[in-house]
């Protein structure tokens, strides 16, 4: 029987090797994906209160209403974990409830959780430049997980059937609560301006945003004007490398929670 040649013997060792690298790298990320998706429901049990639906409607027929049953938030018990907390985004009948935080900067909201936690899943978070939500445009960041958490529910909105089912989304925040009437959603690369905040002018922010409405992959009777004001959700696309894919939604204002 002829002896191998060394270089098999290495190849084996060096491939077995990048096996149990790639298998520790994913057995790493599947841990942090869970501990993050525990984190979040955990928190979720502890400050929200359920929306309470009519007996004779469903969610779906209740999204539809001018008036949607929304969750209650104690603000005071997220405060107390993160005083950086803005707001609970929230859609009724999908997978969209989380916090929302704004820091001194936007990378350390990438890499830890709404409670602190370093985890690559990171939180939502308002860019860091945004003057509250009070500007133009709003910003507000989050990853696009492959467990489907996060804003991977952004992806839903690629379909005008779902965009019809779920127009709307809601920001609560401490001192009342924003509707979201999403107009456009689509991929782009990281060089566009769909994260612009500032306008010189209200001519320049109208031709923004009759821009940002014609890249919409799906089709909304709303048309926003330069009196409006925009929140801008954003999240990683796999379409093409370094693509993002992204929502805009003009804000009506409800005082109270």
């Amino acid at each position: 029987m002829k002896k191998k040649p060394i270089l098999y013997w290495v190849s084996v060792v060096l491939c077995s090797l990048g096996l149990l690298v790639s298998s520790g790298m994913f057995l790493r990320q599947w841990m942090e994906r869970r501990s993050a998706e525990s984190s979040y429901q955990t928190l979720t049990d502890k400050v929200i209160t359920p929306p309470e639906y009519p007996e004779d409607a469903g969610e779906t027929s209740v999204q539809a209403s001018s008036e949607v049953p929304l969750p209650q938030v104690d603000f005071d018990a997220l405060k107390a974990i993160n005083p950086q907390v803005v707001g609970w985004l929230y859609c009724p009948d999908a997978d969209l409830s989380y916090p929302v935080v704004q820091g001194e900067d936007n990378d350390y909201c990438l890499h830890h959780l709404f409670d602190g936690t370093k985890n690559s899943a990171g939180c939502l978070f308002l860019d860091s430049f945004c003057q509250g939500l009070e500007g133009k445009n709003s910003v507000i960041y989050g990853h696009n997980m492959k467990n489907d958490t996060q804003f991977a529910y952004l992806e839903h909105y690629k379909d005008q059937s779902y965009y019809d089912a779920h127009p709307t989304l809601f920001l609560l925040t401490p001192e009342g609560t924003l509707t979201i009437e999403l107009f456009s959603a689509y991929v782009t690369e990281t060089d566009g301006n769909p994260w612009d905040l500032t306008f010189s002018s209200d001519e320049e922010y109208g031709t923004w945003l009759t821009e940002i409405q014609s890249r919409s992959c799906f089709a909304s009777n709303i048309t926003p004007s330069p009196s409006d004001r925009v929140i801008t959700l954003s999240t990683c696309d796999y379409t093409f490398e370094n693509a993002r894919f992204v929502c805009h939604g003009l804000v009506r204002e409800e005082p109270g929670t």
